[in-house]
């Protein structure tokens, strides 16, 4: 499995976010050895006026079984935010 770390931060409307997507291990299996497996999972946070990034408070939140996966939802959300993360459901008030 491939070792994934996407960092862009994106203007829309005089607004800037954070998109980042990485690879994580998961622990699956408790009670045989220990199972990780990597999962891919891509972020959106705001970027506040003072550059502090709304860790607490993610935007878009979505998890891949593949690295290919993940890096085209990446650079689609990164190319066409309004599309996919600043919809009604995602608006940021």
């Amino acid at each position: 499995m491939k070792k994934l770390e996407l960092k862009n931060i994106i203007v829309v409307d005089d607004k800037s976010y954070l998109v980042s997507t990485i690879s994580m291990k998961i622990r699956h299996k408790f009670f045989e050895k220990d199972n990780n497996l990597l999962v891919y999972e891509t972020m959106v946070f705001e970027v506040k006026n003072d550059n502090e990034i709304s860790y607490s408070k993610p935007l878009y939140n979505e998890r891949y079984a593949t690295a290919d996966e993940a890096i085209a939802e990446h650079g689609a959300i990164v190319q066409y935010p309004t599309k996919l993360f600043l919809s009604q459901k995602y608006k940021v008030d």
